[in-house]
Parts: structure tokens; sequence; C-alpha cells
């Protein structure tokens, strides 16, 4: 595959929009074969399911995006940041579906929307070609997605910490109740225990005072003391 760049050095090359393998709207900031190597590629890519996929052939890539049966490529040397050409790709891609055309596309021939979808390209082209200013962009993104990332993760951390600790509580509200009624049983059965103790001491107490009674009779009785009187 051959390309002629312009003086001025474009990293982002060419872009099309493709309904299944039908090209619908594209453009090119240089000149080349860009039908032929495009269709290619469009033979055999499936487009009925989200994907994202990059194919690298001399010195450049080959970028692709296919979603709800549409099929979004870009061309870029192989020195510029894959991440931007797929945010470039997402950008026309949000673009291309915010509008009415791919309600119309379903029937619609080859390269028929140039006119309406080409000059979108072009000026987003020329938008993702300041690299510098769309890489710093891009990589600010990014931080910010880590950010939302690990306060997300964070989040769900609390949550089920929050859960646990409730649950912890829960347990401990339990082994309270239970230690509070063990407490209780064990000071009725303490009671119970010393009132018998009580009783036996009592019982005890009364029979030896009537051992102690009958002996004392026993014993005046046989010493004649009660004769005397």
């Amino acid at each position: 595959h051959y390309f002629i760049q312009s003086n001025l050095r474009m990293p982002l090359l060419y872009s099309c929009v493709a309904n299944n393998s039908v090209v619908l709207a594209d453009h090119a900031d240089v000149v080349g074969n860009f039908e032929a190597a495009t269709q290619q590629i469009l033979d055999r890519t499936d487009s009925s399911k989200f994907s994202r996929h990059s194919y690298s052939v001399n010195q450049y890539n080959y970028h692709v995006l296919t979603k709800n049966g549409f099929t979004f490529l870009a061309i870029a040397d192989q020195d510029f940041p894959m991440r931007i050409s797929f945010a470039f790709l997402e950008k026309i891609t949000e673009r291309f579906f915010s509008g009415p055309l791919a309600q119309r596309a379903t029937n619609a021939k080859p390269y028929e929307f140039r006119r309406d979808f080409s000059p979108i390209l072009s000026s987003t082209i020329v938008q993702y070609n300041k690299t510098r200013e769309v890489d710093s962009m891009a990589e600010l993104h990014g931080q910010v997605e880590d950010v939302k990332g690990v306060m997300t993760e964070n989040i769900d951390k609390i949550l089920q910490r929050g859960d646990n600790l409730e649950r912890l509580q829960e347990k401990t509200s339990e082994l309270n109740l239970n230690a509070n009624r063990f407490q209780t049983t064990a000071v009725r059965v303490r009671r119970k225990m010393w009132w018998q103790n009580q009783k036996m001491v009592v019982s005890l107490s009364i029979a030896a005072f009537l051992i102690i009674s009958i002996v004392i009779v026993v014993i005046c009785w046989q010493t004649g003391v009660f004769n005397k009187k």
C-alpha cells in the first residue's frame, strides 16, 4: 500500500465510516490508495458486535472500531499513539450515532454520506492530529478515569465494610444478649443452691438438736434423775 503525504506531517492519514463493508463517508489528508486498502479490512471485519482491533501494515496502523453493524476505521502512522487513534474513533462514533445518519444508513449507497459526514471526519482529524494537546487531554482523561475507578472501588469497599460492621454489630448484640441470659440464669442457680444449702443446714441442725436431746433424756432416765423427783 502506498500513501503520499502532504508537506505538513499528519499522523492521522485517513478515516471512514462503513455500513458492514459499504463505505458511507471518508476523508483523507494525504493522497493514496485508501479505498483498496480499506476495502480489504472491511471485507474481513465483523461489524455485528462491538469490538476494537488494530492491524499493522508496513509503516502504518489500521485501527478499527465496530458497533451496531457499522465500522469506523482510521489509518495512522505507527508512531501515533494508539489510545489517541481509538479516542478519535470513539469521537466520530459518538458524532455519527448522535445524528440522523445511522437511521438512514440501511439502504444508503456507497459514499452517500460524504457531503454530510466527511466534513466532520476532516475537522475531527485536524483536532486529533494535534498530538501533544490531545495526548495531554487523553492522559488527563485517563487519570480522571483511574481516580473514578479508585473512588468507586473504595466506595464499594466502604459499603462492604459497612455491611460487615453491621453483621459484627448484630453478632455482638446477640452475644451480649446471650451473656445477659447466662448471667441471669447463673444468679438464679446460685440463689437456688444457696437456699438448698440453708435448708440442709437447718435440717441438720434440727436433727442434731433432736439427737442430742434424746441422748440427754436417755442418760437422765438411766441415772435416775427423773426418779429422784
